[in-house]
């Protein structure tokens, strides 16, 4: 079932977007004849494609393909080669471990990665025309960032430098002293810093560069291969900000010590050295709203002096933001220059959608190069800096390989291999319907629909996504399809916090989670009412993690119009959560007015848990244990909450998960996650064409004083 007609209007101010909408181009390969519903298993049936890397040549590009092990309950990931121009991909590494982060030496014969094929995680190399790889680092460093010296003689990387001799191995006991102690993901601190290392590329001892006690990440070599720029933060308050400066040292030794080449008041990301190593651009903001800041590409001088922003008027942030449930974070693939350095290419949000643009290093107006209805995923330029290659996904398909020639006008991209096609082709696929709504205070909402198959009158689930600084677009997301597929509408959309439709809509949720945010969501649900009768607003459900757990929560203690809820890493209780989280603690910086203590109406009228006397939806809450951004006490207490009050509930607790489970959790846990979902939407909404009909516009609210 493919709806593929659907007129999308061009915003005024994006002039290069394509009035087609996405998937076009696949819609022939999914006729619906012999086609089956997508089914939970296939999440774990399809490859996901990640770090698409050009070789030095432009001949060949370098990419991850993961898959699950349902076997082992894990995931192997293997590096590819396709032709640039074209031809059948090829496997490189095929060990049963996780090969990621493949990086070309400059000759292009050989590829380094990071693998854990020998059990601790180490930096591997390979030659490009096959053979056995071999690993070149020693011991728990747990190495990342792999960059290649110009020469190809010697390799920079992050890692861990061994424990310090008198750290007892006799204790079990944490004691703590930094503040930010854990991360999620990571676990708990191990008292370790990460460093930058260079190891021979023939094998060796590395030599730790850096010695400062803070992590430095991102190394870069210049073009001479005489310094190394990183970034990092070695100021003793740091865990009380996110700021991190851009760094260089010489690659020869810290002799003559590391200079700062940036003073400012945010994070700097993605170092990139111009051609003739006297510029350095990175990726940055100056914290002006914390985390709903715009991304910005900057430009400073090597030898030192001010950083210029060469994006500062272009509102639109730097980087990847769209959401799915196959991908945890993936990477924008940082700055490329041009050959002449005249300019810098970079990957930004565009609503619902992901572009790649560039601008003149010397300042002026971004260049949109890329155009489409879509998720682009890494940014890699070949040596000429004339074709790019990224990940290109859409709606129907999770991502494929995909190149374009550079130009003067934006350019289309040609997707080169077909990894998911064999499972896709099999499967009949929903395509969201897109639409847009005008919020309480007239600001343009973007959302879509999707509409089960052969349903002539169907339940429909709110979809409320995390954040809330990131967005619902254009990618393949395996939940929605998977309910359409059960026979369940799918309505979401991207409420003010969202990222890609400016700096004042990205920031429109401080001092106000559970506002004008909610009142969005509400409004673009009552739009798709209105406009699609087949939804019986009788049975209507809500589901969201993270953010999206929060205002799950907070919907179901502020309107009875729900049926069923499903509340995933949520936010029950903000006081408890500053205090609890890796990162809550800086809600008070900024999207939060103070602390706890300096705010208390505000964290108790802005937390969900305060409403629990008004809670009377069924709710099944989602929870992982190890998660460390929103705490397993957060659902928790809001369990105790509801139960007490003989409210239908189930809490289902996955062990060693953490707050990415629906992403990169275990295999056999993200298909539980699902079975969870699919049984209590089945349980209280029934199945698609039951049900008495309603008006659809119907909307009851509990309000705070009832």
């Amino acid at each position: 079932m493919l709806r593929a007609d659907v007129a999308v209007p061009q915003r005024p101010d994006q002039p290069h977007r394509t009035e087609v909408d996405p998937a076009v181009a696949t819609t022939e390969a999914q006729a619906s004849a012999g086609r089956r519903p997508i089914t939970i298993e296939d999440l774990v049936a399809l490859p996901v494609l990640g770090d698409p890397q050009y070789s030095p040549d432009g001949s060949l590009i370098a990419y991850t393909v993961t898959l699950a092990d349902r076997g082992a309950n894990a995931y192997q990931t293997h590096i590819w080669l396709v032709p640039s121009r074209g031809g059948a991909p090829r496997q490189l590494t095929t060990a049963k471990a996780r090969d990621t982060a493949p990086r070309w030496s400059p000759d292009g014969s050989r590829l380094a990665f990071v693998s854990d094929r020998g059990g601790d995680k180490q930096i591997w190399i390979i030659a490009v025309g096959g053979g056995e790889a071999r690993a070149i680092t020693p011991g728990k460093m747990s190495p990342s960032d792999i960059a290649w010296a110009p020469d190809g003689r010697s390799i920079a990387f992050v890692g861990k430098p061994p424990a310090p001799a008198e750290a007892r191995e006799d204790s079990d006991v944490r004691v703590i002293s930094r503040l930010r102690y854990k991360q999620d993901g990571e676990g708990f601190w191990d008292g370790r810093w990460k460093q930058i290392f260079i190891v021979p590329a023939a094998g060796g001892e590395p030599r730790q560069l850096t010695q400062e006690s803070c992590d430095h990440l991102a190394p870069a070599w210049s073009p001479d291969g005489a310094c190394l720029a990183y970034t990092a933060n070695p100021d003793p308050g740091a865990d009380l900000t996110t700021a991190t400066d851009l760094w260089v040292i010489p690659g020869a030794g810290p002799a003559a010590g590391p200079r700062r080449l940036t003073r400012g008041t945010g994070p700097v990301q993605a170092p990139a050295w111009s051609p003739d190593g006297a510029r350095l651009a990175y990726v940055g903001h100056d914290n002006e709203c914390w985390g709903a800041t715009n991304w910005r590409v900057w430009v400073v001088a090597a030898a030192g002096g001010e950083p210029v922003c060469l994006t500062a008027t272009f509102d639109h942030s730097v980087g990847h933001h769209v959401v799915t449930d196959l991908r945890a974070h993936p990477s924008s693939g940082g700055l490329s220059w041009s050959g002449d350095g005249r300019r810098i290419f970079f990957m930004f949000a565009d609503g619902g959608s992901t572009q790649i643009g560039s601008v003149p290093a010397a300042g002026g107006p971004v260049r949109v190069e890329t155009r489409g209805h879509h998720e682009l995923i890494g940014c890699s330029l070949d040596r000429e800096h004339r074709r790019i290659a990224c990940i290109e996904g859409d709606p129907l398909n999770p991502g494929e390989i995909a190149v374009a020639d550079l130009g003067d006008e934006p350019a289309p991209l040609r997707r080169l291999t077909d990894h998911a096609g064999p499972v896709l082709r099999g499967l009949e696929l929903a395509m969201p319907e897109r639409f847009e709504v005008a919020s309480v205070d007239g600001l343009r909402l973007e959302g879509w629909v999707m509409r089960p198959a052969g349903a002539r009158r169907a339940p429909a689930i709110l979809e409320i996504h995390g954040g809330p600084h990131a967005a619902y677009g254009y990618a393949f997301f395996h939940e929605f399809q998977l309910l359409a597929a059960s026979g369940y509408g799918v309505v979401y959309l991207n409420p003010r916090g969202s990222q890609g439709y400016g700096q004042t809509f990205t920031a429109g949720t401080r001092h106000d989670w559970g506002g004008k945010d909610y009142e969005d969501l509400m409004r673009g649900l009552d739009h798709a009412l209105a406009e699609h009768p087949w939804i019986d607003a009788d049975r209507l459900g809500v589901a969201g993690g993270s953010y999206g757990g929060f205002m799950t929560n907070w919907v179901i203690g502020h309107t009875q119009r729900f049926r069923a809820a499903v509340t995933m890493r949520g936010i029950s209780n903000a006081a408890s959560q500053w205090g609890t989280s890796d990162l809550a603690y800086m809600k008070g910086f900024w999207e939060y007015p103070g602390e706890p203590w300096e705010s208390p109406d505000f964290y108790r009228e802005r937390s969900p848990i305060t409403y629990a006397p008004k809670m009377r939806t069924p709710t099944l809450i989602l929870h992982s244990e190890n998660d460390h951004r929103c705490p397993i006490e957060q659902g928790e207490q809001l369990f105790v909450a509801l139960r007490t009050q003989g409210v239908p509930t189930q809490f289902v607790r996955f062990p060693n998960e953490s707050h990415d489970l629906s992403r990169n959790g275990q295999p056999k846990h993200r298909i539980e996650r699902l079975r969870h979902m699919l049984a209590w939407f089945g349980t209280y909404l029934g199945q698609a064409g039951a049900g008495p009909a309603a008006a659809a516009g119907r909307r009851e609210t509990v309000t705070a004083d009832e």
